[in-house]
């Protein structure tokens, strides 16, 4: 493991990436704490975070886990979720659960990147995320459409910055948000290209207090001191194999609020579609 300190000072704990070999069902106490990897609930005390570990670990067991390198310079800028507040509806659509009796500790999240179509804009550009939250931690997708159709996309994570996990429209990402109790606010950031096979993971010392809230969705955003921009048109935008969990057990984020996103004038941008307790999806509505 190799120490290193964001712009904002926090603690970040990069380790090295385990072999394409990996083996975690026959990997040592020794081995995962070596790689920064999550031990294996106890099946009788947390049945259902022991099951999702063992699905989990079968399924990245052959992906390649690439070393770390994230660009900490970009670590402390805002949050698109504003996870302070929850999403605005003038930015944002998903959905967001508050839990007041217990704190969130872990959330699981698999989701589509869409291919964005550049809308009219003064600023020639639209900018556009997906986000997924848990309290103050936050990982999303930022993405660019320019008029000639040019599509940029790249991960960043709060506390983390930049992450040097490739992404283009089409793949399909699953993240691991973690955040302990501790004083420390200890986060841990588990993220994978389902489509490239590849797989990434952080830790960071935050500060934070511990979640009282979850979520996940779209938002569209806009330099300072610029108008409301359109919003990219997206199509729908899936998030599935969804899976929380307080400190006194599991709950379903589409039981919570559901967002959508509308214009200056209250106009419909895009709107939320629950699936099940487990999956939602965003559709654009077009003009």
């Amino acid at each position: 493991m190799t120490g290193k300190q964001t712009s904002d000072r926090k603690r970040l704990r990069l380790y090295p990436p385990p072999a394409k070999d990996f083996d975690p069902f026959a990997a040592t106490k020794k081995d995962f704490l070596r790689h920064g990897l999550p031990l294996r609930p106890d099946p009788q005390s947390q049945p259902g975070m022991a099951a999702l570990w063992e699905r989990q670990a079968a399924r990245y067991r052959s992906f390649n886990h690439l070393e770390p390198q994230p660009d900490t310079t970009t670590a402390d800028k805002k949050a698109v979720s504003a996870a302070a507040f929850g999403p605005d509806p003038i930015e944002s659509c998903g959905y967001q659960l508050f839990s007041s009796a217990a704190p969130f500790t872990a959330l699981f999240v698999t989701w589509t990147v869409p291919n964005l179509q550049f809308t009219p804009s003064p600023i020639g550009v639209n900018h556009f995320h997906t986000f997924v939250g848990l309290g103050f931690l936050d990982v999303h997708v930022e993405m660019t459409v320019d008029s000639a159709q040019n599509v940029t996309s790249q991960i960043w994570a709060q506390s983390i910055g930049e992450i040097n996990l490739p992404v283009r429209p089409g793949d399909v990402i699953s993240g691991a948000l973690c955040l302990q109790t501790n004083q420390a606010g200890t986060a841990s950031y588990f993220l994978a290209n389902e489509t490239t096979s590849q797989t990434i993971n952080f830790t960071v010392d935050t500060g934070f207090p511990p979640a009282v809230t979850i979520n996940a969705g779209v938002t569209r955003s806009w330099p300072l001191n610029q108008p409301f921009p359109p919003l990219a048109s997206f199509g729908v935008v899936y998030f599935d194999e969804i899976s929380a969990y307080t400190t006194s057990g599991p709950r379903s984020l589409t039981s919570g609020e559901a967002i959508t996103m509308v214009d200056q004038n209250g106009k419909t941008l895009a709107r939320p579609v629950r699936l099940n307790d487990f999956a939602f999806k965003t559709v654009f509505v077009a003009a």
